[in-house]
């Protein structure tokens, strides 16, 4: 009696802690988010808001490394410096090089030189136990009559932190170039109406990169070199789009 009910004790204790492991493990393996966020108001305007990986897992650090590199380039604006390797460093850079484009400008100037700006910014579009979806946004403002915009979707496996091409997450890119086709003149007609655009303005391509939401498979185009200068976006379902993913 005693040895039967020690074996059915052990037993239990033996699965509550397989059950605490496997829980332990998963939720080791999920990635949380916290925000880096600096700003800065100096005779520039620098702020960056991005997501930070917690922890000091392989994944985080790759993740972490694709995000503040992004941001470095973003915020290298002097053709004549190299990237720095933080992104204090090149806020710092991008400081002493409007410094010293004033110093120079202001010989021929008469009035103030207006101050320059720069915003890099990003979130979580979308995340599983597969794949995390982050967008990526930067607006540099040096003076000109334009600012720099550039907007990109970095796709990293949940595990590894390795950035995914869309070779790695879809099946069937011929197909599914198809379908991004279809999507698209269906919402380029839409757009020409408003706009008075002819289709060779914008002739089709794939996207350099995908998107994911909750909703769907974001498609994006920035369309800084067409005529518009509009930004093209829509979403494809995954009531559609599920059997070309291969996550």
């Amino acid at each position: 009696m005693f040895n039967s009910f020690s074996i059915k004790a052990l037993k239990t204790i033996l699965i509550l802690v397989i059950s605490v492991t496997v829980f332990s493990c998963k939720k080791e393996t999920t990635l949380t988010f916290s925000t880096t966020s600096i700003l800065t108001d100096n005779e520039t305007v620098v702020e960056v808001n991005i997501p930070k990986a917690e922890g000091n897992t392989e994944a985080a650090q790759a993740i972490n490394r694709t995000l503040e590199n992004y941001t470095n380039m973003a915020l290298t604006v002097d053709s004549a410096n190299t990237m720095q390797p933080t992104i204090e460093d090149n806020i710092t850079a991008f400081n002493a090089s409007y410094s010293t484009f004033k110093t120079e400008i202001g010989k021929t100037l008469l009035t103030d030189l207006p101050s320059w700006e720069a915003l890099v910014d990003g979130e979580i579009s979308f995340q599983n136990e597969s794949i995390i979806c982050i967008v990526m946004n930067s607006s540099i403002n040096t003076g000109g009559a334009q600012g720099i915009f550039n907007i990109k979707f970095f796709n990293f496996d949940a595990t590894t932190g390795e950035e995914l091409q869309t070779k790695d997450l879809i099946t069937d890119v011929e197909a599914f170039t198809t379908l991004v086709k279809k999507h698209y003149d269906k919402e380029l007609e839409t757009g020409y109406e408003a706009s008075n655009l002819e289709p060779n303005d914008a002739p089709f391509s794939f996207p350099e990169n995908l998107g994911f939401s909750e909703d769907g498979v974001i498609i994006f185009y920035d369309r800084s070199s067409s005529l518009s200068n509009d930004p093209l976006e829509f979403t494809i379902s995954y009531t559609i789009a599920n059997k070309y993913l291969k996550f």
